[in-house]
């Protein structure tokens, strides 16, 4: 009786089946990567367009944009002021009206009447491609806050000399027929990136009414390598480089983000469009005007 001897696999014949594993690993690792940052960046962009379908039906309610914030505004009937920022407004227009309702609107955003509503997290205004943690967020005057990455268009310098009528400021909201450039010329809202550190720096801190917390400027190019101006500076060079600003009125952030090539804007009108890094500054400049009368070309 003749026995059959079963051959096994050789060692270079292993070697090469695990060569040939190992480079189409190589080969689908990158599109798989690219795949998923699309489907990122495509959840970013829709975040705007609910945050721009908000500010409309806010529009809608109260024939203006909300404001920028409420700084030091007096209470009625009293000495004291209030602050609040921008995002309470918004929040009934993204079904968080249950946040809107657990805030008390008789107190500033950073007691500890406010703390419950402040640690709730908003899924509209993160950007996934921002792997950096949303809370917590722990300032000298208040306890824990959540960041976001969506700020908003507050001219082309600084805060308190933002160079063009914006469509927000301190205690301020544009109407429609305040944006005689057009909406469809005038930016709402931007990316901006929240610090890897908790440590002070106010930057993506949307519960917040400091002049460099959500409040962006067009000063430079989106992504630009210039340092943003802040009160407290916790710089990431390639990626929130910053200098100390002492003078409030003096701070200015950039918009910024983790995508490729640029980051998305909201337009007064709604829509969401990409800029590049590469825009030429003057036109970048000239779309955070609501009422300069520039002419503005292809970007």
């Amino acid at each position: 009786m003749i026995r059959t001897q079963k051959r096994g696999f050789t060692l270079i014949e292993l070697l090469v089946v695990i060569a040939i594993i190992a480079i189409l690993i190589a080969l689908l690792l990158p599109a798989v990567q690219q795949a998923r940052e699309a489907a990122r960046r495509s959840s970013c962009k829709n975040n705007l367009k609910q945050l721009g379908l908000a500010l409309h039906n806010y529009h809608d309610a109260h024939t203006r944009f909300p404001p920028g914030m409420l700084y030091r505004v007096k209470i009625p009937g009293t000495s004291s002021t209030k602050r609040t920022p921008f995002c309470l407004f918004l929040l009934p227009f993204i079904d968080q009206a249950n946040i809107y309702n657990l805030y008390n609107h008789n107190d500033s955003w950073h007691l500890t009447s406010n703390d419950p509503a402040r640690i709730i997290p908003i899924p509209t205004w993160q950007c996934p491609s921002d792997r950096e943690a949303i809370f917590p967020f722990q300032f000298y005057m208040a306890g824990e806050s959540i960041r976001g990455n969506y700020g908003l268009n507050w001219g082309r310098n600084t805060f308190a000399n933002q160079g063009v009528a914006s469509p927000f400021n301190n205690i301020f909201g544009a109407k429609f027929r305040d944006i005689t450039d057009g909406t469809s010329n005038t930016l709402a809202m931007m990316e901006m990136l929240k610090p890897a550190t908790t440590a002070w720096d106010l930057r993506a801190w949307i519960w917040n009414d400091e002049p460099d917390a959500y409040p962006l400027m067009t000063r430079v190019s989106p992504n630009s390598s210039s340092p943003d101006l802040v009160t407290r500076c916790v710089n990431e060079a390639g990626r929130l480089p910053c200098v100390a600003e002492a003078t409030p009125g003096n701070r200015s952030v950039a918009a910024r983000s983790m995508h490729t090539g640029g980051v998305h804007t909201l337009l007064c009108d709604g829509s969401v469009r990409f800029v590049s890094n590469n825009i030429d500054l003057t036109t970048w400049q000239s779309l955070s005007s609501m009422a300069g009368g520039e002419v503005i070309g292809e970007y």
